[in-house]
């Protein structure tokens, strides 16, 4: 039994088994290998079963897939160890059923343990710092309280709130990425959701004293979408401005608008902070790196980037600095604009030059903080 591991790509980390004897197709409208990377055809490939072994060939998808390296013009056999890329993807076929215990070390076990070894550390290391906090929170209020002191008790309240925040969100981006649920796009005001999100976060920016503004254009029409999805997307993008921006002066500016040129709606959430360090940024929405050190959980753009393109849409960083920070994200229109199931270009280094995406020069955009 043979079985595909995702190393690279939006879905890095998931893991799909072959187990039946019928012919199982990649792709982003396939039930069998489903890939949320908008770089793969909806149809991208297919694998035939042959005898005990499996036979691999690319379904006209619009960048090709390949094999080791090498790009396929027919059917060819696979066998653990060997290397699909599709688009940005890319899979390892492993011989067992996906779990860790049953997979052969020839077949990849190690680099498939390697992945769940920096997924668990990631998680434990967070998880920590929040227990961490939590538990400091919840010794000064105890005290506090044993003593009869609510002024002090009130100062330890904030600590421990802002660790069961943080619990929370972890946990919601944890499910959102290890588990997809069927959208259920109807047409919506992203403006009402954009200041909904901002309703919900004021504690959080009231703790830092950090001001959030919702500027919404005139003339924004309603857009399909997920509204719990889109929701998810919006809050990790507004609490990651948030903790960006500094206390006290802190400013985080979403603006929502509309481009009938291009049929796509702009949310664009941007801060006053001191921008995201050179390191990070080549790697920034992958999931586990963060920003933020020990406060960050490395989820929350990797979570929004994939809800923005399970909508057909996407999340990109326009522009940073040392005076801030700015994010868009864009969903397609319900008008005669890109068709949302549209296959990207790859972005990854095989990509031909001509077809990676190109930068926007951030004058383009127009709002600056003053």
């Amino acid at each position: 039994m043979l079985s595909l591991l995702v190393t690279a790509g939006p879905d890095r980390g998931r893991s799909f088994v072959l187990g039946t004897h019928e012919p199982q197709l990649i792709g982003r409208s396939s039930e069998a290998v489903g890939i949320t990377d908008p770089s793969v055809s909806r149809l991208h490939a297919e694998l035939t079963p042959d005898g005990d072994a499996w036979r691999l060939r690319d379904l006209g998808s619009r960048h090709g897939t390949t094999l080791n390296g090498t790009r396929l013009a027919g059917a060819m056999p696979i066998g653990a160890g060997d290397r699909i890329r599709c688009g940005d993807t890319e899979l390892l076929v492993l011989e067992g059923d996906g779990d860790a215990s049953s997979l052969s070390v020839a077949g990849g076990n190690h680099e498939r343990l390697a992945l769940i070894g920096e997924t668990v550390a990631a998680l434990s290391h967070s998880i920590k710092n929040m227990l961490q906090g939590m538990r400091f929170g919840a010794d000064a209020v105890d005290l506090a309280l044993s003593r009869g002191d609510l002024r002090k008790a009130q100062e330890g309240w904030p600590v421990l709130q802002r660790n069961l925040d943080r619990v929370h969100a972890l946990v919601l981006n944890m499910l959102a990425w290890a588990k997809e649920r069927p959208l259920e796009p109807e047409p919506a005001d992203l403006a009402a959701l954009a200041r909904e999100v901002r309703d919900l976060l004021a504690p959080a920016a009231g703790r830092r004293r950090v001001a959030v503004i919702v500027d919404a254009a005139d003339g924004v029409p309603p857009v399909p979408l997920d509204s719990p999805a889109l929701h998810q997307a919006l809050t990790n993008l507004l609490m990651n401005a948030i903790e960006a921006a500094p206390e006290r002066t802190g400013m985080v500016r979403v603006t929502v608008a509309f481009d009938a040129a291009t049929d796509e709606a702009h949310v664009d959430v941007a801060d006053n902070g001191s921008g995201i360090p050179d390191a990070v940024r080549a790697r920034l929405f992958e999931p586990f790196v963060s920003s933020k050190g020990q406060r960050g959980t490395g989820l929350g753009l990797a979570v929004a980037r994939k809800i923005a393109e399970r909508h057909g849409g996407r999340l990109e960083l326009v522009e940073t600095s040392a005076s801030g920070t700015r994010f868009r994200l864009a969903l397609p229109g319900s008008g005669s604009g890109a068709d949302p199931g549209e296959t990207h270009a790859p972005t990854g280094s095989d990509a031909p030059p001509d077809s990676r995406p190109q930068g926007i020069p951030p004058e383009q955009f127009g709002w600056k903080f003053e």
